[in-house]
């Protein structure tokens, strides 16, 4: 993985002559030495002299980081590797080495070494945000998943120098960058890692879609600076990028991007575009087939982190303020490289989401708000460990373009035509590891089947060596995943896929108990809302002994408990802003086995909302007086329970009746029904100060019935009704 900076034109430091490399000195002056050019962002210099301190003996905490920093600046996981892996057993060890670390491991392909890492540097801060487990492994088990979609290979234009971030002038002529032209001496180079400055070629695209005949860009466009990368409008005119030659109030070269118009086969000119700004770097443009948008990358202030991608309209020849295209492409790393396709694709790069290591491709469509809610890793083989960038496809969305540092060229980045078979599609993943829990240990060759809502089989798996299952799932569905072993109770854990498209995959481990005892085993959902509940507290009181043991539901609401025979419990279920729900449980008379709750949406946690009232459906009055039906008692006995198990809460039940009678007579009506309704609720210990119940006769009708409004048999109905709200929240 080359720098995400230099190399893509991102932050550019300063721009100096070559310095020769002092052979003399003790380690001391060397490692002082490293630390001015790495002051400086010139991070080749600086690795050099570090080097040199380290041969010579320094090889303390201070130069051991800085190499495998320069290293990693510089695009060399395979040093980035073997520094951070000293690194990393310092005891003063930072969060940020353990990540810089994974992402070298990453960036030699080694994933599972990279999840290991990473994963522990997710556990050093719970950032909100920031997922629990990398995954590492199974992503790139499905970006790895579709090897056939493209077909790849270098194209002859390339040089042992970097060239990079094709893009198309017409059918048959592709403009990129390179570095290959060092005629003009070695006077100036890229400080950052003393590279040649890029500028802009023009070369001939055959059939096979080889590139030949690589010719600087006829006319003006290239500079003593950096230039490029490119785009060709469709008026004919060329947007380019260039570094900027004032410095910013920090020191640093930003990019701009400049504009051209055709002149013969080339291009002249250098007219700022509207929105540059020597304090952050504006690059990298992009515009659509049909001209109306024109994508950069920056990193102004306001964005998500790093270099972001905005856009601004075409208004009538002037380009409208740029608007950022939010977190569904941009993250906290380096967005690079725009690319609108002509069906409205957007294509680009960043090493933010997951991917294969380093930067990788990824597509996305707007919706039809013209928002972009999330994006499409490509996959392989267009996306590897290594850097993967600047992808430009045709309008026939067949054949394309696209640049790599992957080993096996002629050096530095290479150019890579493709073609693509099949469109993109996004394939979404529930992973996870099946583990014993006798021995918290995962256990391969274990039956997993995922199950649909209604309990039928979707798909079956058998475990790997590391205990590890995957099936595809589709969005917005509830699955249930089940594993079987022998001398075990069949495990059972659910999730709800109404998010997945943020990320991807899924992971639910499944955890296999001994079929010894007796287990308790439920599933807690939202009330009239897709999902199960997460962080819901689950106490399992002993009424015997008034033991309490408590569990939080997982991220498929999910609990597990073991409990004694021959026992009753109270199972009481809370979460914060949601009723608390109370279940009895009994062991009387079992030996062994597995108690389910949860079924047919049991524990459905219903959120509390002041104020606003709620029907009791079967609190109907069939005589026309004051008498409860059984119907009618049973739902009073379970908004009962309610009051109890919420004690922080105040209610009030009101009593209404039918516009139709006279006022006076509905008021007595209902006073006679609310005391009988009353009566009822003290039997089953409800007192007056928590529940309130009150008569309203004919003052509030829910339908407007009465002079000159007609209304049905079934609007009257709706105006004689029982309903209660919560009125106040009188603690935690």
């Amino acid at each position: 993985m080359r720098t995400l900076l230099c190399r893509f034109l991102l932050l550019l430091g300063t721009i100096a002559p070559v310095v020769p490399v002092l052979a003399q000195g003790q380690a001391e002056t060397h490692s002082r030495m490293g630390d001015r050019y790495y002051a400086r962002m010139a991070y080749a210099q600086a690795k050099a002299e570090y080097r040199i301190a380290a041969d010579m003996g320094a090889l303390n905490e201070h130069v051991v980081k800085r190499l495998a920093d320069c290293s990693m600046k510089l695009g060399d996981t395979h040093e980035g590797e073997r520094w951070y892996a000293q690194v990393v057993k310092y005891l003063n060890r930072e969060p940020i080495d353990l990540y810089m670390y994974a992402q070298a491991l990453k960036g030699n392909g080694k994933y599972a070494e990279a999840e290991t890492w990473m994963d522990r540097y997710l556990a050093m801060g719970n950032r909100e945000g920031e997922p629990k487990r990398s995954n590492i492994v199974d992503f790139a088990a499905k970006f790895t998943g579709s090897m056939d979609r493209f077909s790849v290979k270098r194209v002859s234009v390339n040089t042992p120098l970097d060239d990079m971030a094709a893009t198309w002038d017409g059918d048959q002529r592709i403009i990129f960058c390179s570095t290959r032209d060092s005629s003009i001496g070695v006077q100036w180079r890229a400080a950052w890692n003393e590279q040649p400055f890029l500028d802009l070629y023009s070369a001939q695209r055959q059939p096979d879609g080889d590139l030949i005949d690589a010719r600087a860009l006829p006319g003006n466009v290239n500079s003593r600076l950096h230039d490029g990368p490119a785009v060709v409008a469709p008026d004919g005119s060329l947007w380019y990028t260039r570094t900027n030659a004032l410095r910013s109030k920090q020191g640093i070269h930003r990019l701009s991007i400049l504009h051209a118009q055709r002149e013969g086969e080339g291009w002249k000119g250098a007219d700022p575009f509207l929105y540059n700004n020597p304090e952050c770097s504006v690059g990298h443009p992009a515009i659509s087939a049909d001209g109306k948008w024109l994508f950069f990358i920056s990193d102004m202030p306001g964005g998500y982190g790093g270099t972001d991608l905005y856009v601004c309209e075409n208004r009538g020849g002037q380009w409208g303020e740029p608007r950022n295209l939010g977190a569904g492409v941009n993250t906290s790393a380096n967005e690079l490289f725009p690319f609108m396709a002509a069906d409205g694709t957007l294509y680009f790069s960043s090493a933010g989401p997951p991917g294969l290591g380093g930067l990788d491709v990824f597509a996305t469509k707007p919706s039809s708000n013209g928002e972009f809610s999330f994006s499409v890793n490509v996959g392989a083989p267009v996306n590897g460990p290594k850097d993967d960038f600047a992808f430009v496809i045709d309008g026939s969305n067949a054949t394309g373009y696209f640049t790599s540092d992957r080993p096996g060229g002629p050096g530095g980045d290479d150019l890579f035509a493709f073609r693509m078979h099949y469109p993109l599609e996004q394939r979404y993943l529930c992973t996870g590891t099946v583990i014993d829990d006798d021995n918290a240990e995962p256990v391969a060759s274990v039956e997993v089947a995922l199950l649909d809502a209604q309990g039928t089989v979707v798909e079956h798996a058998v475990t790997d060596s590391l205990g590890r299952y995957s099936f595809p799932v589709k969005e917005s569905m509830e699955y249930a995943v089940r594993a079987r072993m022998a001398g075990h109770y069949e495990a059972l854990v659910h999730l709800s896929t109404e998010r997945i498209k943020q990320v991807q995959i899924m992971v639910r481990d499944v955890h296999l108990v001994p079929d010894a005892g007796i287990w308790l085993r439920g599933v807690v959902r939202y009330k009239d809302q897709p999902g199960f509940a997460e962080g819901v507290k689950v106490s399992v009181v002993n009424l015997t002994s008034f033991f309490s043991e408590v569990h939080a539901s997982d991220a498929g609401g999910d609990f597990l408990f073991r409990l004694q025979a021959n026992e009753e419990f109270e199972v009481v279920l809370e979460k914060p802003d949601f009723y608390t729900i109370s279940v009895p449980v009994s062991t009387m008379g079992m030996e062994r086995g597995v108690l389910e709750l949860g079924g047919q949406g049991a524990l459905a946690m219903e959120p509390v909302q002041v104020g606003r009232f709620l029907p009791m459906k079967f609190v109907k009055w069939s005589d026309g007086g004051a008498t409860l039906p059984p119907t009618a008692l049973a739902e009073l006995d379970q908004l009962a329970d309610r009051v109890q198990v919420n004690p922080s809460l105040k209610f009030e039940l009101a009593v209404h009746a039918d516009t139709r009678l006279n006022p006076e007579a509905a008021m007595k009506l209902c006073r006679a029904r609310a005391t009988a309704i009353a009566d009822h609720l003290r039997t089953k210990g409800i007192r007056n100060d928590h529940l309130e119940v009150k008569p309203y006769g004919t003052t509030k009708p829910q339908v407007p019935c009465g002079p000159g409004v007609e209304c049905t048999p079934a609007q009257h109905q709706e105006n004689e009704r029982v309903e209660y709200a919560v009125t106040a929240v009188t603690g935690p």
